[in-house]
């Protein structure tokens, strides 16, 4: 339903504002006698928006609505948002790049069969984009219970779709959308700017992974630290949300499957009251409605789980006052940007491992991120010996018993080499374990004194 109907006193006031070239449109809506609305739909000529008669769509349902807002002073914008939330929790936002800064502002379905949003002089804000019709009459913009907008002909609405609002998210992710392709989440600029910010989310389809980006610097990743640790970083049921409905669901299927997320039962019914936004600040939420917009889970959730925190052959440890430190043996790339708590830029060697002598620090129960060579062993010496050479820096061994990954089954003895790649993504004191970590480095880089003073109870050496 719409909560105000247009009157012939609306229509024709709209009409003056209109520029000459909707001239013969606007005198087409007021002079037409189906200036009503159905509740959910705008079609040419009978139903549109206006900003200043505060009109909206309302889905069927009553579960979402549509209309102008204004977030923020002398901008305005259209958007889709929960029904009678409030605050408001907005969902999706058309204009997001070019706002309306007067006071019209008009959402309608125009000449050319596209559904348009224009100011007083007719100037174009936003558009569906689609190729021109000669038939404009049988187009329709329909809202629906889902959260979706969807546009096209009015007799072949149900079967075909000419645009959707699901297939541009902006900030929100809601049951129904599939996230693969080019389909990705863009944060707000501010709480209060819907305008485009700094981090994106998406799915890297190459890896199989899904990863937010802060510009082109990889933020966040599902799976990027080492496949022994996925599970920890993305659980079930979000991936699952995010398919679509179409992954398997852990060793669960029966059609309605169910989960525990943070001490909540969920199952095949509940994800149409919950969604997925991209925060501003890069952190990716899942929300649930039902429970007052809390956050059921949410990633990064600290600062060791930032897509390599420290930097290469820096650590994450976040039981210490500075959360990063570089690797015994290697030192701060930049020691000004370290004193500034920018610890992007990594850690370098001391020495180089091929002129001076060395040996291997053992890591224990740390989380590290994917090597450049998997290969089966029979047993660690035979791993050990692939790491011979000085030009290789580390390596794991991971026994065919250890399986951290829920959806895989137990597998070979595997060695995890790092010979051209730097390590990355590197944690200490784990929460969930993981296999030793082998690094090399010089000899004199660790003396006894260094040795006594700066390595961990968790660090060993071998030789």
């Amino acid at each position: 339903m719409v909560r105000r109907g247009l009157n012939q006193r609306d229509l024709c006031a709209m009409h003056s504002m209109l520029s000459t070239v909707f001239f013969s449109y606007a005198f087409l809506l007021c002079s037409s006698l189906l200036c009503c609305f159905a509740g959910d739909t705008i079609t040419y000529a009978s139903n549109l928006i206006i900003h200043d008669g505060g009109e909206t769509l309302v889905s069927a349902g009553k579960r979402f609505e549509l209309g102008f807002f204004t977030p923020e002073q002398n901008e305005r914008y259209v958007g889709i948002w929960y029904y009678r939330s409030n605050p408001r929790i907005v969902v999706w936002v058309a204009n997001r790049k070019s706002p309306l800064l007067d006071d019209g502002g008009v959402l309608a379905v125009t000449d050319d069969g596209n559904l348009k949003i224009f100011d007083e002089n007719g100037n174009h804000f936003w558009s569906t984009g689609l190729e021109s019709t000669s038939k404009p009459a049988y187009r329709l913009a329909k809202l629906l219970d889902s959260g979706n907008l969807v546009f096209g002909d009015s007799n072949t609405l149900l079967t075909t779709i000419l645009w959707q609002s699901f297939g541009h998210p902006t900030d929100t992710f809601l049951s129904g959308m599939k996230m693969s392709g080019d389909l990705k989440l863009i944060s707000w600029k501010s709480q209060v700017d819907p305008k485009e910010g700094n981090f994106t989310f998406k799915l890297d389809e190459e890896r199989g992974q899904f990863v937010i980006s802060d510009g082109s610097i990889k933020h966040w990743t599902s799976g990027e630290s080492s496949d022994f640790f996925r599970p920890e970083r993305m659980p079930d049921v979000i991936e699952y949300f995010l398919s679509n409905f179409t992954r398997d669901f852990e060793s669960n299927s029966v059609s309605n499957p169910t989960s525990i997320l943070n001490g909540i039962n969920l199952s095949l019914s509940d994800f149409s009251n919950t969604r997925i936004r991209l925060d501003v600040n890069g952190e990716l939420q899942y929300l649930s409605y039902n429970t007052n917009g809390s956050k059921l889970w949410w990633e990064p959730k600290d600062n060791c789980s930032v897509y390599n925190a420290c930097g290469n052959f820096g650590s994450c440890n976040l039981y210490n006052k500075v959360a990063c430190r570089c690797l015994p043996g290697f030192k701060p790339k930049s020691q000004e940007n370290w004193k500034n708590d920018d610890f992007s830029s990594g850690c370098s060697r001391s020495s180089d491992q091929c002129v001076q002598k060395n040996t291997f620090l053992s890591l224990k129960t740390m989380k590290f991120g994917q090597p450049d060579t998997v290969l089966e062993v029979e047993d660690e010496k035979q791993c050990t010996e692939e790491c011979s050479q000085c030009q290789c820096q580390a390596y794991s061994f991971v026994n065919g018993k250890f399986n951290m990954r829920r959806d895989i089954q137990p597998r070979n003895n595997t060695c995890l080499i790092w010979r051209d790649d730097d390590l990355k993504d590197l944690q200490e004191e784990y929460s969930y374990g993981g296999p030793d970590l082998f690094v090399r480095v010089a000899i004199s880089d660790i003396g006894t004194f260094f040795f006594r003073l700066v390595l961990s109870p968790f660090v060993t050496t071998r030789c």
